[in-house]
């Protein structure tokens, strides 16, 4: 599995992969809660295909329901969960907004 680079596109994907890590999803949907065009997503999609980070699969059902063409599915590896929980949580910290100074013009010697 190679490292990627955490872009907020990147960031986005993954977290609507770590929200429900059961269930397959599908670039539409993905499209969807990341509001992304499919140009877009299905990039992002290659990129952590590419670097080991997602399996990809037919969902021969879909096109038994819908009469066109399988739709594709996509799933991140178990090895990718660790990593993406910790590249969200870097991004949390490097982009959470700085910390009040909750004593800030209190005097230290009053009562």
């Amino acid at each position: 599995m190679q490292d990627i680079r955490p872009t907020m596109a990147v960031l986005r994907i993954l977290t609507a992969f770590l929200d429900d890590l059961e269930e397959p999803q599908y670039g539409y949907q993905l499209m969807k809660a990341t509001r992304f065009s499919s140009a877009k997503t299905y990039q992002i999609l290659a990129r952590l295909r590419t670097a080991g980070w997602l399996d990809r699969s037919d969902d021969p059902e879909a096109s038994s329901r819908s009469g066109g063409p399988s739709r594709i599915t996509y799933r991140l590896q178990e090895a990718a969960v660790p990593k993406a929980r910790h590249l969200l949580a870097e991004a949390r910290k490097e982009f959470a907004p700085p910390r009040r100074n909750s004593h800030r013009g209190r005097s230290d010697d009053r009562p």
